[in-house]
């Protein structure tokens, strides 16, 4: 693949093997994958960011993993160091950018930046007025953004906001240079968490934090998804299910119980399931804020109050209003994974994005037609309320152990999957318990 050079633009046809649509986390781990297992292969990445890694280039400051970067990236490089790391946004920006450059030093990747694709296989530049051209795909059109996440800083509030008001995404919480009397923030994601939690590792005092909580959401312990201790969390879930015929009203209090499942408010019931995950000290630091309004949705903030869906709440001009509220991961309707002359990425496994998107490519190289690929495993669409965690949890198992006959030893490896952090023997005992907690599970529902 002939490189461009500076000032000659960009030719007017292209062609390769496989044009990714997104250079975020899906479309990095299924390259990555192709890169690395078909040697001749040709790549051209698309993004319309100036560099790859997705919605991370536009995070907050802040941003951390909430999961171990142990499981995180690409299947081929490792992200920090190793245990209980979690990655920040900027370790991560680097750690795609240095893969990306090892990819174009091959000669067999190329890299469109601040591109567009308008359907295909045509592409346009965002900044060059002529710079349009078309790729003929050998292979497959591979879409990498319909799990498109979704960040504050790039998406405006939903709702309306008198002048005079200030509101302000997460990111601008590290840029203020004056105090302000108080600060509201809106959302109740793990967005809204991380404005709280670092508001407060600031000093800012919790009495001065109004928080908006539209729904409230069970939350996944840190402490149990770790290099060593995922596997057993995973099969305790599936033998709760198992043990409560399926009712997540009886699951989540079990798991609670247990200690892998947490809320922060033990008096209020939560409705949400969203795979946030937290661990007991910001639990216990998010708990020091009183002043938390449950009153659904904002419907408009005006010079004197916040309207919500079930009341109002007075507010001010000396408040800093922090809107949390872009949607993140939403949940889509499955569509299928292989079509002819295009993948869509999806998830195969509940919360786990980039591990999908690695297998999908390693599926992409079976000897196997598009039906056939597509009745191996099923997509998972992201969780959104308690009622989504059984049939994603029972799924996720589902595709693990229908995938394992056709791809044993690529599963093994795979530093993505968290059973690649099992010794061989906890590997194999952790396959078979979770086919009998499977079946366990499935016989007690239908009972």
């Amino acid at each position: 693949m002939e490189p461009i050079k500076p000032g000659e633009g960009t030719p007017r046809t292209l062609e390769t093997d496989y044009l990714i649509i997104g250079a975020g986390a899906m479309g990095m781990a299924f390259a990555d994958v192709v890169f690395h297992e078909q040697p001749s292969a040709e790549i051209i990445l698309v993004d319309r960011r100036a560099r790859p890694g997705g919605h991370w280039n536009d995070a907050y400051p802040y941003v951390a993993l909430h999961q171990p970067a142990a499981f995180y990236g690409l299947n081929s490089a490792r992200l920090g160091t190793g245990g209980r790391d979690l990655a920040s946004g900027p370790e991560i920006v680097g750690y795609y950018h240095r893969a990306l450059q090892r990819m174009l030093a091959s000669g067999r990747v190329r890299f469109m930046a601040q591109y567009e694709h308008h359907g295909d296989g045509r592409l346009e530049s965002l900044l060059d007025a002529g710079g349009a051209c078309q790729v003929a795909i050998r292979e497959r059109l591979v879409d990498a953004g319909h799990m498109t996440v979704k960040v504050p800083a790039t998406h405006r509030p939903r709702y309306a906001v008198a002048d005079g008001m200030t509101i302000v995404p997460p990111n601008r919480l590290a840029q203020l240079k004056t105090p302000w009397e108080r600060y509201t923030v809106i959302g109740a994601g793990k967005t809204g968490m991380d404005a709280i939690l670092f508001l407060l590792a600031q000093g800012v005092s919790a009495r001065r934090i109004c928080w908006i909580v539209p729904n409230e959401a069970w939350l996944w312990n840190r402490d149990f998804i770790q290099p060593g201790l995922a596997l057993d969390m995973f099969l305790g879930q599936l033998q709760a299910v198992a043990d409560h015929r399926g009712d997540p009203d009886r699951i989540f209090p079990a798991l609670e119980a247990q200690g892998s499942i947490l809320r922060i408010d033990q008096t209020v019931q939560p409705v949400k399931w969203r795979c946030a995950t937290v661990d007991p000290a910001e639990v216990a630091a998010l708990r020091t804020v009183e002043n938390v309004i449950r009153l659904g949705r904002v419907h408009r903030i005006t010079e004197s109050e916040l309207q919500l869906e079930q009341g109002s709440v007075p507010t001010d001009a000396a408040t800093l209003h922090v809107d949390c509220t872009a949607d993140g991961l939403a949940k889509l309707p499955p569509r299928p994974l292989f079509e002819p002359g295009r993948i869509t990425l999806q998830s195969l496994f509940m919360c786990q994005q980039v591990l999908s998107a690695a297998i999908i490519g390693r599926m992409s190289q079976l000897k196997l037609d598009d039906d056939a690929l597509n009745a191996l495993v099923q997509v998972i669409p992201h969780p959104e309320f308690k009622e989504d965690l059984v049939p994603a949890l029972l799924t996720s198992v589902d595709n693990l152990l229908q995938l394992t006959p056709k791809m044993p030893f690529w599963l093994r490896g795979a530093r993505l999957n968290f059973m690649h952090h099992e010794s061989v023997w906890r590997y194999l005992a952790g396959a078979v318990k979770a086919r009998s907690r499977l079946n366990q599970a499935r016989r007690s529902m239908a009972s």
